[in-house]
């Protein structure tokens, strides 16, 4: 568009000038024809020729003035077409909120990044993401999230420097083209650095705010030539970083490609079994050690597929956390337990956990108390179970909610005691009313001192506190009897029962009837 009517003026400006060299040449004309013949024709003719070319002068020069006054006003318009040509492809090549280059023009410069890297140097290719972005724009809004966004790009954009690329691919998905590195150690330093960046704290408005990132890392031209597959292998590495744990990162690695597959097609599988509810709710008891019978029971999820087998928790709970489905599977898992353990005797009560993308959901207390109601089941039977890294994410979030669940009467425990960051300070802040200690400790308690010690005080400090607290991991008796001798009052393990089907839980009930759970017959505790 822009070339056409750069044309259209050039051919304005020559039509022009034809104009202007055909006035001068009639003007020549007619200025000499009557000299040729002046011979011949009186004075009258002569002047009347000398009108007539004056006249198509005068006529020439207006159209000449006009045609230099167009062309001039063309220039302007084409020039400030141009300028907002230029605009408009820089912003389809950058992204609106946070400034960056978006992917399409990250595709176009890669070209030119990747042909400066010599024999035996390279360019790292990185994916990262915010951890828990979407509770935080819940939570606080959109616009603080796209506060965040820009600080966010800030950071990236002050560590890469000119030599390298940050793109912002949508989203909380952000790409890196690292300057050229020589050696592997390089990259991993200048990974380093760009976590230790981000996992300072962000001050937004009156807020601060902390948050983490994994990064996937793929090398060019080791990893590939083309920017879409080395994109892909690092957003695959990116994955395994962020199983792997908070803040840290991963280079790409081929045996990855096959987990990912594994991975795909577990996901694909699980939200078809969420569907048809084929993710199954198991009971394990927990026992009351004074008096030995159930005080409740801990609802876990078991789920087994025709093709992967039995599929443990810890394989399936975070693949539903990650592809934004744990929140329909909690609901489906935490109906079914309410409506068998609403069939249960009035003093026992249902253990259930909480995952800790859930505790940045505002509307999780409105879920709970509408599954809750359905069922008939009280509030003051239903404890449920959350973990430190829950309280560490978001402070703030975490609190309202654990709020406005305690104040219908549920009870909050924190699981797995001990294992974490096991800041006192959760105790005192949060509506916390049992603590459970971590297996490890338990398991360990009889042959390392260390273990028994922190069992001992984690006791102590529950006792103080006014606290329940509940050991999992009871495998056997000698560790049933010394936590009982060290005012344990509540366990869980495999030495009372693993955890069961709803129709195996009421025969454990049964089991009961009349006396303690069966398991002391065989146990040293009176």
């Amino acid at each position: 568009m822009i070339n056409q009517e750069a044309t259209g003026v050039r051919l304005l400006a020559r039509s022009i000038a034809a104009i202007f060299a055909a006035a001068i040449f009639s003007f020549a004309v007619f200025g000499f024809i009557p000299h040729l013949l002046e011979d011949n024709h009186s004075g009258a003719s002569h002047l009347m020729y000398d009108a007539a070319a004056g006249v198509f002068l005068f006529f020439a020069l207006i159209g000449l003035v006009y045609g230099l006054w167009v062309t001039r006003k063309l220039r302007s318009e084409l020039s400030a077409r141009s300028s907002e040509h230029s605009k408009a492809l820089a912003l389809a090549q950058h992204d609106a909120l946070t400034g960056l280059p978006n992917r399409r023009r990250l595709l176009e410069a890669f070209s030119d990044l990747s042909r400066n890297v010599k024999d035996g140097s390279f360019r790292a290719i990185m994916m990262l993401d915010l951890d828990g972005f979407k509770p935080i724009n819940d939570v606080y809004g959109h616009a603080f999230g796209d506060n965040l966004l820009r600080s966010f790009a800030e950071r990236l954009a002050e560590t890469v420097g000119n030599d390298g690329i940050v793109a912002r691919l949508g989203g909380d998905e952000f790409a890196i083209v690292s300057p050229v590195f020589s050696d592997k150690s390089e990259a991993s330093g200048f990974a380093r650095r760009l976590l230790t960046r981000i996992s300072e704290r962000f001050e937004i408005g009156e807020r601060q705010i902390s948050i983490g990132s994994g990064i996937g890392i793929s090398l060019y031209p080791h990893d590939g030539h083309a920017i879409t597959e080395l994109l892909r292998r690092a957003d695959i590495a990116l994955y395994r970083a962020k199983s792997s744990g908070r803040s840290t990162y991963r280079f790409f690695e081929v045996d990855m490609d096959a987990s990912i597959l594994h991975r795909t097609l577990l996901e694909q599988r699980l939200r078809r079994a969420i569907e048809v509810e084929d993710v199954k709710v198991h009971y394990q008891p927990i026992l009351d050690m004074d008096t030995g019978r159930i005080a409740g029971f801990e609802a876990l999820a078991r789920w087994t597929d025709s093709d992967f087998g039995n599929v443990p928790p810890l394989q399936f709970i975070p693949i539903a956390e990650d592809c934004g489905i744990i929140s329909e599977l909690t609901r489906h898992l935490l109906a079914k337990a309410c409506e068998t353990s609403a069939k249960w005797p009035e003093d026992l009560y249902l253990s259930f956990n909480l995952s800790p993308v859930q505790l940045q959901d505002p509307a999780l207390p409105d879920q709970i108390k509408t599954i809750l109601g359905a069922y008939g089941y009280p509030s003051e039977r239903l404890v449920l179970e959350i973990t430190e890294t829950s309280l560490v994410k978001n402070p703030e979030a975490a609190r309202r909610i654990l709020d406005e669940l305690t104040a219908t009467g549920i009870t909050i425990a924190l699981d797995d005691f001990g294992a974490g960051h096991s800041s006192l300070s959760y105790l005192r802040d949060f509506p916390i009313k049992k603590v459970k200690i971590d297996k490890s400790f338990t398991e360990r308690m009889l042959t390392d001192k260390q273990c028994a010690a922190i069992v001992e005080a984690v006791l102590v400090l529950s006792k103080g506190l006014e606290i329940d607290a509940v050991a999992e991991g009871i495998e056997n008796d000698a560790v049933h009897s010394a936590l009982s001798a060290n005012g344990c009052h509540y366990g869980q393990g495999f030495l009372y029962a693993k955890a069961v089907s709803a129709e195996d839980a009421d025969e454990l009930l049964a089991a009961q009837d009349g006396g303690r759970f069966p398991f002391a017959e065989n146990s040293n505790v009176a």
